[in-house]
């Protein structure tokens, strides 16, 4: 078999050896395109949070073929709001100047939606280039800024922004069947817009990906009931609420970082426990160290966002516990599937939650592998 011939160029802000979930998967994605494309990644420097170690027992390698072009880190403080905005800013400007410089008429992309600012430069760009753009959409700006708290002056003036950009793409990736719904009506809202074929962009769904080799079921817990959260700590994740409704026999165990950490621990609650920051390596003894697992989406985040931490859930053997809007992604996908609840439970059962375990694994093995969603990609891109 000859080498691919057509150039696949992978624009995101983060990329490994960094460790964030979408570093992860935009990694892995480069790997699989290799045997479609001469893949190229534009990206951002090695590390997100400088708080945070390398793990040298990350097992990621990235294919030797692939060339990374990265840009210089704005190293500014993204746990505050301006911090985050000027980061933004900054690192959109640097990424796009090598944009500029390598992405070429007839060449294919496919983009994540971090930083935003992105989204609408990419779109004036292939407009003026002629290259094929695909939009893996992990955020939806600037509807998500009102579930966080955030008041974005002219925010009628950056959706317009946005929709319009949205609408110049070739193709949209969604996460979920929620997420596929909210980029349809943005589109939609854009008649007079294309991608430049006529046509509207083409809405894919493609969803997250189960690490189901280096994630394995372990034995459930003996004692006390353990609620787990793993993952980012911030604004939109409701975790105030989640610790005045915890009933007081269950303990609820938090490995992360995030804007909200330090505001949480000073409430103090008896039968909450930070653990702090974990490697990806870790993610197995993390995961197993409970008997059912927190997942939460502000209301609001309808269509917005899915959270990735769901899918390595299911590798774990753990069932779901859901707080966030009905007829979301995981609310569809926890109660159609029947892995966890999608409310406070009325009794804790470990029996029951071990059933729901054992399906939630199954799942994760037949219908949300990284062979399965990788081929998605493949085969859509």
């Amino acid at each position: 078999m000859g080498q691919p011939n057509q150039r696949l160029w992978i624009v995101t802000e983060l990329f490994p050896p960094d460790e964030t979930s979408t570093s992860y998967i935009l990694g892995k994605i480069a790997n699989a395109m290799v045997l479609k494309y001469r893949v190229g990644v534009i990206c951002g420097p090695e590390i997100y949070d400088k708080r945070k170690k390398l793990d040298k027992n990350n097992s990621f390698r990235l294919d030797e073929s692939i060339e990374v072009h990265r840009a210089e880190g704005a190293g500014l403080d993204k746990n505050t709001t301006k911090g985050k905005v000027l980061s933004f800013l900054l690192m959109s400007q640097r990424i796009m100047a090598l944009v500029r410089k390598y992405v070429r008429k007839g060449d294919k992309v496919l983009m994540v939606t971090n930083p935003a600012p992105m989204v609408p430069l990419m779109a004036r760009f292939k407009k003026k280039v002629g290259f094929e753009l695909n939009i893996l959409v992990h955020d939806v700006f600037p509807e998500n800024t009102k579930p966080a708290g955030l008041k974005l002056p002219m925010y009628g003036l950056f959706k317009h922004v946005f929709d319009k950009a949205y609408a110049k793409a070739d193709q949209l990736i969604a996460l979920g069947r929620d997420m596929h719904d909210v980029l349809r009506q943005k589109v939609e809202s854009c008649p007079s817009i294309c991608s430049g074929t006529g046509n509207t962009p083409k809405i894919t769904i493609i969803e997250n990906w189960a690490d189901i080799e280096n994630i394995k079921p372990q034995p459930m817990l003996e004692g006390k009931m353990v609620l787990e959260y793993a993952g980012n700590i911030g604004r939109v994740q409701s975790l105030d609420k989640v610790m005045d409704m915890l009933p007081d026999n269950v303990e609820l165990h938090l490995y992360g970082t995030g804007a909200m950490e330090e505001k949480l621990k000073a409430r103090r609650q008896k039968n909450v426990f930070f653990h702090g920051p974990y490697f990806r390596s870790q993610q197995n003894e993390v995961l197993a160290a409970c008997d059912i697992a927190l997942v939460t989406l502000q209301e609001g985040m309808y269509g917005l966002g899915v959270p990735s931490k769901t899918y390595n859930i299911l590798a774990s053997g753990r069932p779901v516990l859901f707080l966030g809007p009905k007829d979301s992604e995981i609310d569809l996908l926890v109660r159609e599937k029947g892995i966890g609840y999608c409310e406070w439970p009325k009794n804790w059962d470990k029996a029951e939650l071990a059933e729901m375990g054992k399906r939630a694994r199954e799942l994760a093995e037949k219908e949300y592998s990284e062979k399965v969603i990788l081929n998605k990609f493949l085969e859509q891109v």
